[in-house]
């Protein structure tokens, strides 16, 4: 998995091996990724998920959150 996305006005990515990752990551008490940050790209195994809608970190782990 691969989430594109844009914080402190500079567009940057991060790799999970899966979104079950991603979602762990964000249960953290100080997690890496911010719930604002703008996501404007998320790819599975090299396939862009056009079913993700959302625009910022927390709305895709809201997605991610109901499908894990």
């Amino acid at each position: 998995m691969k989430i594109y996305y844009k914080a402190d006005y500079d567009k940057k990515e991060v790799e999970f091996e899966k979104p079950s990752d991603f979602v762990g990551s964000l249960l953290v008490d100080d997690p890496e990724l911010q719930d604002g940050y703008e996501v404007y790209k998320v790819t599975v195994a090299g396939q862009e998920v056009t079913e993700f809608t959302g625009k910022t970190m927390l709305d895709l782990f809201n997605y991610y959150w109901e499908r894990v």
